[in-house]
């Protein structure tokens, strides 16, 4: 019952990503936070525990014992938390007590690389078996798969080389200036099909600036091709809306948020997003926060929106 109990621990905290279907502002409160945060997370675990071990006392030949199936799952559900906290989307690890962040930005939410090793120290060792079957070889006493330990020691490996590349990037960003602009604060964000590249954003006192980071020896790193994106200059309707409650929270999550200042027939918009995710990510976890105001400033109406929802009515 190892496998399935572990299979099953290790996907359990992806349930609070079912806020999706409950619209953007479901989503940007509850996912990455009621499965996994440290509260959440232990809880989780011993349900799942108590599920496995009362169905295994009833349907198994040998009763499960509590314990075992315990660390098993708690196993499963820390793993797949620490794998979250590598990515660069984050969780929510002290929810609901604090709504802080927590992300590294080493790995894409789905790596490919790492779906490959597992799978490869999945397979292999099956194939493998398989053969030596067909050869009528010996069996042998069971043991720990060889396959699947070095899978993980390759996969912690592959992460660490992910960590160091990252900090290159990162030094890479703060050592220049971009169109005479000094960098104050600087993020790098993982391009899951290469391990060199690198897409840098880089906050100065008046711009967000965008730009691709070669981390090889043999690319040249051009600060002057960073994609630029000014920020609105101080104005009472944008403090408003910065003000909000709801544009608060947003600011907690955004690593480099922008902001948009639109004049309605009534009053004015003010739109945030992250610029740690490009304009082009297909992905539910690029929010944006819009803060609706009457012409006196006075904020009317907040929300949360899906950014492709946005650009595809804009299209």
């Amino acid at each position: 019952m190892a496998m399935p109990i572990l299979i099953v621990s290790s996907v359990a905290a992806d349930l609070d990503l079912l806020s999706y279907f409950a619209g953007a502002g479901a989503y940007f409160h509850y996912r990455y936070a009621l499965m996994h945060s440290i509260l959440g997370a232990p809880i989780l675990a011993l349900v799942i525990a108590l599920l496995f071990w009362r169905t295994g006392r009833r349907y198994t030949p040998t009763p499960l014992r509590f314990w075992p199936v315990f660390l098993l799952c708690a196993v499963g559900v820390g793993v797949h938390i620490l794998l979250d906290v590598t990515t660069a989307d984050g969780v929510q690890l002290l929810w609901p007590f604090h709504t802080r962040w927590f992300s590294w930005d080493l790995l894409d939410g789905n790596d490919p690389w790492i779906l490959a090793v597992l799978a490869a120290g999945l397979l292999l060792p099956a194939l493998f078996h398989l053969v030596s079957e067909e050869i009528g070889s010996k069996k042998k006493r069971a043991r720990p798969s060889k396959g699947a330990i070095a899978a993980l020691v390759i996969a912690a490996l592959y992460i660490g080389l992910r960590a160091d590349l990252h900090a290159t990037a990162v030094q890479t960003l703060l050592a220049h200036d971009y169109h005479g602009k000094m960098p104050l604060v600087a993020g790098a964000f993982p391009d899951s099909a290469s391990l060199v590249s690198w897409r840098g954003v880089v906050d100065t006192r008046n711009t967000i600036e965008v730009v691709a980071v070669p981390v090889s020896g043999g690319d040249v790193f051009d600060a002057n091709s960073s994609l630029t994106h000014y920020k609105p200059g101080s104005s009472p309707d944008l403090d408003a809306a910065r003000n909000a409650p709801l544009a608060k929270q947003f600011l907690r999550y955004a690593q480099f948020p922008l902001a948009d200042l639109e004049n309605l027939d009534d009053g004015y918009r003010v739109t945030l997003r992250d610029l740690r995710f490009p304009g082009y990510a297909d992905t539910p976890d690029d929010l944006v926060a819009v803060i609706d105001l009457n012409s006196n400033s006075t904020v009317r109406a907040q929300r949360i929106e899906f950014a492709t929802q946005r650009e595809g009515r804009s299209r």
